[in-house]
């Protein structure tokens, strides 16, 4: 054997046992920590699934709140480099520039700051190149990536944020989130916390359940997908469907914004609610910088609706009538000496006076003129012990059970701790601090025939499937008084709009009741109020016999020297415009249905045949209006319309014709006709059929292209019109 093959085999042996060296420190000695990498290769990790925080709705089902998730992008520029080695026809100068614009086109961030980043060296690199991308914005990002073929796009989950569709509408009782952890890092879980509002009341619901999923990924951060890997789902938060009416809600918060900028005020604050259920419908609390701040800020402050306090004035004076109503100590026709009133207790003296100058006054107009002095006399009758309770059981003092985050209880009190001039002073709203909303729920129980209810802002918690979870059902707290009484007192706060404090609410064809109030403010921390400054507030409901809504209104600080302090001159005209908004939505029918009930039917008379004078006694004696026509020297009625012993409205006038038949059927025609409707609205094709006594069935919605019975057709009360709409 000659030397070089000896050489040779040495050589070989020689390569041989370093191999085998080197394979014995990899795989036996891990020289190089590979076992590790193999393991976190071999072995899942858990990726954390964030769930969609729930959406909140008025009670039609109007989006007021939704969630977006945002995602961060990076790029793994070592799969452009090595796809571009494969034989990419793209170098990675042009897939940098690729992705660069992809990016920029569906998102705000600038080519130019994209492609710096791309090309900062070293480029065998991750990069992170954007974050706050929506899902939607994602999703298209994607779609681009893939149709041209792009590799290294790297997404991870950054945050959620709260999407508000009708931007500042509502903030004040929405609220706002917070975010706590780092949604693409390992060390902690991304979670979002109601901080105020209802985000925080119902976080629990709103939030949802964290999941997560077992992942394994290849060397080039490709996910593999693996049958044996575990996953448990995020599961979204639920739904609230709120009892707020986004009209209502936009009707309130306009006139409020309005009235505050006219009247100068402070803060201005308005609640709608339905008295016999408790809703809320509407609520607003807004201070004088409203138009200045994001709605961000306006969502982060407390909700002064539920939790400012003021002084209610004589919007309490209803509650001290009604006692007295009760225990028969006075009728409403029955004369109070209103001069002005000298008390003494203890050697301390007081003077009740009126704003304005009266001698004497019925019971009735007390409340219609706001007088101190005739509210002072008839609580002395009531005691202070009856006064105490009563306002207990209406709910001051205490919360209402509302759950509305920053709700106030009120400042009320204790009898024991009564003073001498206590009982005079709460009879007409001072030494008691209310809320608007406790004071909206005490006018819903005068206006619902004595159920204090529970206020409620939420109307069902749904889940992702928009299967009801949870509904909130109408609660009675307690029952007071008695229906005479509350009847009564209804026509007292009629009163105060009729000819009283609040004549500028009044409002043609729908009644109105309520009860004004100006009260001073009293000065923190001390005895005694502050000069030129009032809180001006208007409380009341419609319709009186049959309420639907309950309103109340609240200026804080309105202007004094314009004397926009006055309840009358402020918080009674926006009650006004309010109200006449709400009465003319296309779905409210109050002043039609108010009409209805005011009619009236009798059966007409037959008086055809009869003298004149004798028609007229029997008309008269029955109070019923009439017109006569034509000219008869016998005086002999020919014709009458309506016919004999046909319904019609009392409030109407019955035609009698002397002499002329033509003349009357030609009458008939006009009056009592089928008016044509066609090309009408439904709200005006309502209001026609209402005048007419014809009762309408509607099918479809838009202007009527169709009516079943023809226009000029004799019609008579109680007829059904079918009206077809598109």
């Amino acid at each position: 054997m000659n030397t070089r093959i000896k050489f040779f085999i040495a050589f070989n042996i020689l390569l041989i046992l370093i191999w085998i060296g080197y394979l014995f420190s990899i795989q036996i000695l891990d020289a190089h920590r590979l076992k590790e990498t193999v393991q976190i290769r071999q072995n899942p990790s858990k990726e954390i699934l964030i769930p969609n925080r729930g959406n909140i709705y008025d009670r039609e089902g109007e989006l007021l709140v939704s969630s977006v998730k945002f995602y961060q992008l990076d790029i793994d520029r070592c799969a452009i480099i090595d796809d571009c080695k494969r034989g990419s026809q793209l170098t990675v100068k042009e897939n940098f520039a690729k992705i660069a614009q992809i990016i920029s086109d569906c998102s705000t961030i600038k080519k130019n700051q994209l492609l710096k980043k791309l090309n900062k060296k070293p480029q065998y690199s991750s990069i992170y190149l954007a974050k706050g991308i929506s899902e939607n914005q994602l999703h298209i990002i994607k779609q681009k990536f893939a149709k041209q073929n792009i590799k290294g796009l790297v997404t991870s989950f950054s945050n959620i944020k709260r999407s508000y569709p009708h931007n500042k509408l509502g903030s004040n009782f929405l609220g706002i989130i917070d975010d706590k952890g780092d949604g693409h890092s390992s060390n902690s879980i991304y979670t979002t916390v109601g901080k105020n509002g209802i985000e925080a009341t119902y976080n629990q619901q709103l939030s949802g359940e964290v999941g997560w999923r077992e992942t394994i990924y290849d060397a080039n951060n490709r996910m593999i997908p693996l049958l044996f890997l575990k996953e448990r789902p995020a599961i979204p938060g639920k739904s609230l469907y709120l009892t707020i009416d986004k009209e209502i809600q936009e009707i309130l918060e306009e006139k409020l914004i309005l009235g505050m900028g006219e009247y100068k005020a402070k803060n201005a604050i308005g609640i709608v609610m339905e008295p016999h259920t408790g809703e809320i419908l509407a609520m607003v609390g807004l201070n004088k910088d409203h138009k200045n701040k994001s709605a961000k800020e306006l969502r982060s402050v407390t909700n002064i609706a539920a939790s400012f306090m003021f002084e209610p004035g004589s919007t309490l004076k209803p509650i001290t009538a009604l006692l007295a109503l009760e225990e028969n100590i006075y009728k409403p026709t029955d004369i109070i000496d209103c001069t002005d009133y000298h008390l003494e207790y203890e050697s301390e003296e007081r003077i009740i006076k009126d704003d304005h100058e009266y001698k004497t006054l019925n019971f009735k107009d007390i409340i219609a003129y706001s007088s101190n002095v005739g509210i002072s006399k008839i609580v002395e009758e009531i005691g202070s012990k009856v006064l105490y309770e009563r306002m207990i059981a209406m709910g001051f003092g205490h919360k209402t059970g509302s759950n509305i985050s920053g709700e106030a209880s009120g400042i009320f009190r204790k009898l024991k701790d009564w003073q001498g001039f206590s009982l005079h002073s709460i009879s007409f709203g001072q030494e008691i601090s209310v809320s608007a909303l406790q004071l909206a729920n005490s006018y819903c129980t005068l206006a619902n025939g004595g159920k204090v209810m529970q206020p409620h802002l939420i109307k069902e918690i749904r889940d992702k499937d928009n299967k009801v979870i949870t509904s909130f059902n109408p609660k009675v707290m307690r029952k007071i008084s008695n229906k005479k009484s509350l009847d009564t007192l209804k026509e007292f706060l009629k009163g105060v709009v009729d000819y009283g404090t609040a004549t500028g609410t009044k409002l043609e064809n729908l009644s109105i009741a309520g009860k004004t109030g100006t009260s001073e403010k009293s000065i923190s921390g001390k005895i005694g109020y502050e000069e030129e400054k009032y809180t001006s507030v208007f409380a009341g409901f419609f319709p009186v016999n049959k309420p639907e809504y309950v309103m109340v209104i609240v200026y804080d600080e309105a202007d004094y020297k314009s004397y926009a302090y006055y309840a009358s001159l402020s918080a009674v005209p926006t009650f006004r415009d309010v109200v006449k908004k709400i009465v003319n939505l296309p779905d409210t029918d109050i002043i039609a249905n108010e009409k209805e009930d005011s009619k009236k039917f009798v059966f007409a008379p037959n008086v055809t045949g009869m003298q004149l004078d004798k028609a007229i006694n029997l008309l008269q004696k029955k109070g019923i209006n009439f017109v006569v026509t034509g000219n008869n020297e016998a005086g002999k009625i020919i014709d009458q319309y309506p016919k004999p012993n046909t319904s019609f409205d009392k409030n109407e006038t019955i035609i009698l014709n002397l002499d002329n038949k033509q003349e009357a059927e030609q009458m008939n025609v006009e009056d009592y006709a089928m008016p044509n409707l066609i090309g009408l609205s439904l709200r005006k094709a309502i209001a026609i059929s209402n005048r007419s006594s014809v009762k309408l069935v509607v099918r479809g919605n838009g202007i009527i292209v169709a009516q079943s019975i023809k226009q000029g057709s004799n019609i008579k009360f109680g007829d059904v019109c079918t009206v077809t709409a598109k």
